[in-house]
Formats: structure tokens, C-alpha cells, sequence
């Protein structure tokens, strides 16, 4: 049985720094061209990571109480992806929670149109340390 990787975790893999969404090629499930409205959603998609990351930036702080988590992706079984960690003090929380709400409709809704699975885990909301001036998220 062959598993398809969620949307998420392939534009994770992907690599952020290297999206360009012009330089994409068109995407292809099982042999099939994605149609275009589906092809805008991941490209829109990919515009929100991308405004995510720089809303998060470098999550420095000066106490450990400005160290914050937002559940960030969507697995097609439900739940978070994984956890964001960020910074109050370098962050806009307001404009990071519609960002990643946003994000995590849409990755529902592609996860949703083209039937993808996922593993189905729980993922559990980790600790955040702050170390050094720095949000983390304990363990990695």
C-alpha cells in the first residue's frame, strides 16, 4: 500500500528557502495535472509559510514567559502537523494566529480535496525552554 506524504510535510521537505512558487512545476497525483484552483492553493499555501517564518523570525526574548507555541499544518486525520515556537517580543501574535489559521484551513482543505493520508499520531504540544535569549522548543 502506498502512502501519500501530507501536503505539509512535502512543502516541509521541500525545503523554504528554495520556494519560488514560478519555478515549481505543475503538480501531479497519481499521473494527473492538479487543476488550477487547486494548484492556487498550494501556492497560496506556500505564501503563508513563508509570511509564518518571517513573522516568526529569529524567536529571541528576555524571560521565558514571552516563549509562546502555535499548533501549525493540519494531518488529514486531524490535529497539528507540529508546534511553532515563538517570541511575544518578536513577534505580532495577532497577525501570526490569522496567519497560521489560515494555513492550517487551507492544508485541511487540500488534505480534504485530494484524499490524502497521513500517519494519523497524536502530536503531543512540546516544551519550550528558553536558553541563551532564546524561544526553543525542548529536545531539538
Amino acid at each position: 500500500m502506498r502512502r501519500m506524504a501530507s501536503v505539509s510535510s512535502f512543502l516541509l521537505a521541500a525545503g523554504l528557502a528554495s520556494f519560488v512558487a514560478s519555478d515549481l512545476p505543475p503538480l501531479r497525483i497519481n499521473g494527473s495535472a492538479v487543476a488550477a484552483s487547486q494548484q492556487s492553493d498550494v501556492e497560496r499555501l506556500q505564501e503563508l509559510r513563508v509570511l509564518i517564518e518571517k513573522e516568526i523570525g529569529t524567536p529571541g526574548a528576555n524571560a521565558p514567559s514571552q516563549c509562546k507555541l502555535i499548533a501549525f499544518g493540519s494531518k488529514a486525520c486531524g490535529g497539528p502537523e507540529r508546534y511553532l515556537v515563538y517570541s511575544t517580543v518578536k513577534t505580532n501574535e495577532a497577525r501570526l494566529k490569522q496567519l497560521v489559521n489560515e494555513f492550517n484551513q487551507l492544508a485541511q482543505k487540500i488534505n480534504e480535496e485530494r484524499k490524502i493520508r497521513s500517519d494519523c499520531m497524536f502530536v503531543t504540544e512540546p516544551m519550550v525552554e528558553f536558553v541563551g535569549g532564546m524561544c526553543t522548543i525542548k529536545g531539538n
